[in-house]
């Protein structure tokens, strides 16, 4: 009998990179044929993540009555009831703290370093998983697989314009580093619809970014906007790329590096599109894995090798 998974998630957002990848998870797991239901929390207030580690994990009943519980369009899924949870595996991301559904098969989905930003607090024997190797905590993990689901938003385009001007800027996680001059008199972009980013994006000559994990550094390049990352957390650009395949091209680690982002520019979108295909193998992986380990099995190939 194959497993059924639970993924604790806020309500879609399409502004979101957590919720994003909560719902993407559980959409590709349903797609795969997996058996998924959805467990909702209180969304997180802006800017403060951690709002929602000690989320209300009570009865959903008294959440799920209208519609403030949003999937993407045209998705919806079943939501999860408390018998659910016994047999099923419960997919917690990396900031909520400990076990709070009382789950007894527990995956742990790492989409920011533990610790770095946010307290963490895991249980003896949940299952790790992350985005990529700058979010992993190998000390405590033993080396996490892989399991991410990077989707190109398309209102995200070059529209060729030649009267750029000015700058723009992003914090979200930088919010400790120091402000760099260039930013002074730059538009940020922080909380701002992806519509308006993309429009800033073709307007802008240069976009900095004080988070080192952002995905809008990917996406300022694609509109044709030089994207400059400020460092801080890794001592050369070479540290940094290691951990973030995705910044190998089209983006400047540091104001030393802009020619390496303005050459390779136009290599983003053909490394975001195969990453974006790579990402359902993750699932498929993802969906064996659980199976051995909590399926008491070697896994499910039936599923896991479904296209």
């Amino acid at each position: 009998m194959s497993l059924s998974y639970v993924v604790v998630a806020p309500p879609y957002n399409p502004d979101g990179g957590g919720a994003i990848f909560l719902h993407e998870l559980a959409y590709a797991l349903d797609d795969l044929g997996a058996k998924v239901k959805m467990w909702p929390v209180h969304s997180p207030a802006p800017g403060h993540p951690v709002a929602w580690v000690k989320a209300a994990f009570q009865h959903p009943s008294l959440l799920w009555r209208g519609p403030w519980f949003a999937f993407a369009p045209g998705r919806k899924l079943p939501l999860a009831k408390p018998d659910d949870l016994r047999k099923s595996v419960v997919i917690y991301p990396e900031i909520v703290l400990g076990n709070p559904l009382k789950a007894q098969k527990v995956v742990r989905w790492l989409m920011y370093r533990p610790g770095l930003l946010y307290p963490y607090e895991f249980g003896p024997d949940e299952m790790f998983f992350r985005v990529g190797e700058m979010f992993d905590l190998p000390e405590v993990t033993g080396g996490a697989p892989d399991l991410f689901l990077w989707k190109v938003n398309p209102i995200y385009r070059n529209e060729g314009r030649k009267d750029r001007s000015g700058a723009c800027f992003m914090v979200r996680k930088g919010l400790e580093k120091p402000r760099i001059a260039e930013t002074a008199d730059a538009i940020q972009i922080d909380d701002l619809s992806h519509q308006e980013i993309a429009s800033i994006f073709n307007r802008c000559e240069t976009f900095y970014s004080y988070d080192e994990a952002t995905f809008y550094s990917q996406y300022a390049a694609i509109c044709g906007c030089l994207s400059v990352v400020i460092p801080g957390l890794y001592p050369s650009r070479e540290a940094w790329v290691s951990e973030h395949e995705l910044a190998r091209y089209g983006v400047a680690y540091g104001l030393d590096d802009l020619d390496h982002a303005r050459a390779t520019q136009d290599r983003v979108l053909p490394l975001l599109q195969a990453k974006e295909a790579a990402g359902l193998d993750t699932v498929r992986n993802f969906i064996a894995l659980t199976e051995a380990r909590f399926g008491g099995g070697e896994g499910r190939t039936d599923i896991a090798a479904k296209t």
